[in-house]
């Protein structure tokens, strides 16, 4: 299921006053029934009683409660900043309230043409829109709208009742017209895709990796810079980050693969370093996250995923195979969605021997809660690693089955001999900038 938003305008408005007061009800239906579900009433107790105080028709009530139903316990309707104004003396009385109901919200219905109370005409350019006044000559009102013409060429057949839609009616400040929104969910075909392409994002650069479902094998990695996402304006960030989703798609259609990012939460990371605390929560990741959905229009499956210890894993591989920690973390992420065992077994391998494999005993100056009986030491670690990957592979011990062990640190099995060495192999690299 994958969602689009069409964007317009009304232009041309006959009688303005009907539509500030059915703005003015919704407005007042979306407030009581946010503080009645804080008194803890259920939802059709809400609906009931809205019904029956507001002069507005059953859908229109279930839209303002689904309006607010996700809203958090500490939202100031109309914006924090306009009550400051207010305050302040900055906007008059009237302002504010005009603010307060800004919106009009009306959700679709397929077996109702498309959406009942706000309805297009693409024929006409027209919105019909439902004010549910008791007079019969004034029930409904007509607007001309705008809406740009690359979205009605793209995605105009959506909106011919076919299909359900959302329109969203918002006024703007000091009566300067009204922006129009339209919602369309559609159903996306995913096709079944042989690779996975990952995404390891950072401040300025998203690298990625791209490996076969079928035996793990790394088929390109590569690198995006948009070092600008860090320090623009919002518009533009925007834009930016649009041209981005579209280069990871055409990568993704190119290998046929299917894009994993990873769930983050830069809002609550925190550092002595005040630069880089600052740095890491300017990542647009949210949005970015949000923006990757899109190309499941496409056909291209999207997916979050945790991306724990990866980071860690990229920075040992990365002294071995010669590439940078992000494209090794991007790596391991990939190998972590394909194969997680193998990711175990080599994280295993790389930071300790489980409590599991000292027959059973703690080793003397084990904590209780820890999960490894024999942490490595780094250079001893890389020393011996290094010995152990420029050995040949001709002196396996074929009757005992395992690879030759590096030192005490641990067992290493074929698959993951082989696996490493397929990291050296000659495969392309990409870097492209976003402009």
């Amino acid at each position: 299921m994958g969602a689009i938003t069409i964007p317009g305008a009304i232009i041309t408005l006959d009688d303005s006053a009907l539509l500030d007061d059915l703005m003015k009800r919704f407005g007042n239906a979306r407030r009581r029934a946010f503080s009645m579900k804080r008194k803890g009433l259920t939802t059709s107790c809400i609906e009931t009683i809205l019904q029956q105080d507001i002069k507005l028709n059953a859908r229109y009530i279930k839209d303002a409660y689904y309006s607010i139903n996700n809203l958090p316990c500490n939202t100031t309707f109309g914006g924090l900043k306009n009550q400051r104004l207010r305050e302040n003396g900055k906007i008059t009385k009237e302002e504010y309230k005009k603010r307060r109901n800004a919106i009009l919200l009306s959700r679709g219905e397929r077996s109702k043409n498309g959406n009942l109370n706000l309805r297009i005409d693409l024929d006409t350019m027209q919105l019909r829109i439902n004010t549910c006044c008791h007079d019969k000559n004034k029930k409904w009102i007509f607007v001309r709208i705008l809406i740009p013409q690359k979205y009605l060429d793209k995605y105009g057949r959506y909106l011919d009742g076919s299909n359900s839609y959302t329109v969203q009616i918002k006024r703007r400040n000091f009566d300067r017209g009204y922006d129009l929104r339209i919602s369309i969910k559609l159903s996306c075909m995913l096709r079944e895709s042989s690779r996975v392409m990952s995404l390891d994002i950072n401040a300025g650069h998203t690298d990625f990796a791209v490996m076969n479902k079928s035996d793990d094998m790394l088929v390109a990695i590569g690198k995006f810079n948009h070092h600008e996402t860090q320090h623009t304006r919002w518009g533009k960030r925007d834009c930016l980050l649009n041209k981005l989703v579209n280069k990871i798609g055409n990568l993704a259609r190119h290998y046929d693969a299917e894009v994993v990012v990873g769930h983050l939460n830069t809002g609550k990371f925190w550092s002595y370093n005040k630069k880089a605390t600052r740095k890491i929560r300017q990542l647009p990741q949210y949005q970015f996250r949000q923006l990757l959905k899109r190309l499941e229009l496409q056909g291209i499956k999207v997916s979050e995923r945790s991306e724990a210890y990866t980071s860690k894993l990229g920075d040992v591989i990365s002294q071995l195979i010669g590439y940078d920690i992000h494209k090794c973390a991007a790596m391991m992420f990939a190998l972590k969605v394909i194969n997680y065992d193998l990711f175990k077994q080599l994280k295993t391998f790389l930071f300790g021997v489980p409590s599991y494999e000292a027959y059973g005993r703690r080793r003397r100056g084990q904590r209780r809660e820890s999960g490894l009986t024999a942490p490595i030491q780094y250079q001893k670690f890389l020393k011996s690693m290094k010995f152990w990957m420029a050995m040949n592979s001709s002196i396996i011990n074929e009757e005992r089955g395992y690879l030759p062990t590096p030192g005490r640190e641990g067992l290493c099995n074929r698959t993951m001999m082989s696996f490493l060495d397929n990291l050296k192999a000659d495969f392309p690299c990409h870097t492209l900038k976003i402009y």
